[in-house]
């Protein structure tokens, strides 16, 4: 085969776009870090006795449902953040609706609880267990999302980071709500937005050290 032969071969068959080989990565590394999250969580938590009879009280329900809602959004928010010139799309409008969600409940658990029990709802029995708990369930899913989405080229790493940040936030988020028995949105509004905001925040130390090329 001469040179002109060979030219003309490789143009017949491009390399994959770095979004094919991010994607091609990540359904097995996010598979392997939530793998990591359910076996910590079954080992040290595990779901609460009464789980199908409090996911059947909408507001209970909504801890779950919310950070679910999260990581389908941010997810391809990350995907899209490692290929240049890519827009963010709908699911950007979308996920600006979720703090109003939330805004909106603990405003209407505050109206609809009598003042003198509105500060022990918000305190709750658990804040050292639920803060350390969402943050380190969210590292092993994050750290495969940092895996596959290095394979991309991000214009901005550190946002792309946060995005990956805050879908691992909201997988162990969600499973975590299966364990946490406080059901009040004073409590679970304000401080699992709290532990996604510093899962958030790792991924974005994570996406500038690592998402950098």
């Amino acid at each position: 085969m001469n040179t002109d032969d060979l030219i003309a071969q490789l143009a017949q068959d491009p390399a994959p776009a770095p979004s094919a080989r991010v994607e091609a990565r990540l359904w097995p590394w996010l598979a392997g870090g939530l793998a990591l999250t359910a076996a910590a969580f079954a080992l040290l938590l595990g779901p609460r006795p009464d789980l199908a009879a409090a996911l059947a009280q909408p507001v209970v329900a909504a801890k779950t449902l919310l950070p679910l809602l999260l990581a389908a959004l941010a997810l391809p928010l990350a995907l899209r953040a490692v290929r240049p010139g890519a827009r963010p799309g709908w699911p950007a409008r979308v996920l600006w609706a979720l703090p109003l969600a939330v805004v909106a409940l603990i405003a209407l658990a505050w109206l609809g609880t009598p003042a003198s029990e509105r500060m022990r709802l918000f305190i709750g029995h658990s804040i050292h267990v639920c803060l350390p708990a969402i943050t380190l369930l969210s590292l092993p899913p994050l750290a495969g999302l940092i895996a596959a989405l290095k394979r991309g080229a991000p214009v901005h790493p550190t946002g792309a980071g946060a995005l990956a940040g805050l879908a691992a936030a909201g997988l162990a988020t969600a499973l975590y709500s299966t364990f946490c028995i406080e059901d009040s949105p004073l409590f679970y509004g304000v401080w699992y937005s709290l532990g996604i905001g510093i899962a958030t925040g790792i991924g974005a130390l994570a996406g500038r050290r690592w998402l950098r090329w």
